[in-house]
């Protein structure tokens, strides 16, 4: 019985880690009528130079089931804040009902606004969510030998490397995860 209380804790810590992953997945959700749509990235962050996939997710918010077949009365298009609309190919992502896809290579960093138009169900669709688009080169390691910056004082500041290296929030709670089930393991190893 005194193995309970370390187990809960160690639960309740999992689950606080978990929670923290939600906005590091940075998608949002807006509410038309009655459907939600979520939308993000496949892969994020979004960055310029390489093949990336925008994704929304539809949800009927009474049901709670997806939205499928709808990609022929939709449409998708970026914009670069400022600039002209830009068309994607949408289509619903294999094995994932509800979920559709487009691709795009972003060739510039910025503030970028993606549109979603067209109809569900006879319901009109016009909404459009913002995402920021970084230079690849923000995440190249090592990017040219300029991964450190020189202070004032000749001393150098690698500061923000740990981010652009790879080890954002979702990883730190991949690796916290795996410490608490270690951990946890361990405690009912000790029980036995």
């Amino acid at each position: 019985m005194t193995l309970k209380k370390p187990l809960v804790a160690l639960v309740v810590f999992g689950l606080l880690l978990t929670g923290s992953a939600t906005p590091a997945l940075a998608h949002n959700t807006q509410n038309v009528e009655e459907y939600d749509i979520t939308f993000g990235g496949a892969e994020e962050p979004l960055i310029t130079g390489e093949r990336m996939w925008v994704e929304f997710e539809i949800v009927d918010n009474e049901t709670g089931e997806p939205v499928a077949n709808q990609a022929e009365n939709l449409t998708v298009s970026v914009q670069l804040s400022g600039g002209e609309k830009t068309a994607l190919e949408l289509s619903e992502k294999h094995g994932e009902p509800g979920v559709y896809e487009a691709p795009v290579i972003f060739t510039e960093p910025g503030e970028y606004v993606v549109h979603l138009e067209g109809s569900l169900d006879g319901t009109q669709v016009h909404t459009h969510f913002e995402k920021e688009v970084h230079d690849h080169t923000e995440l190249e390691y090592p990017n040219n030998g300029s991964q450190t910056t020189e202070n004032g004082d000749g001393s150098q500041n690698d500061s923000d490397q740990t981010d652009k290296a790879g080890f954002g929030p979702l990883n730190i709670v991949i690796v916290g995860l795996s410490l608490v089930a270690a951990i946890g393991a361990l405690l009912l190893r000790t029980q036995r």
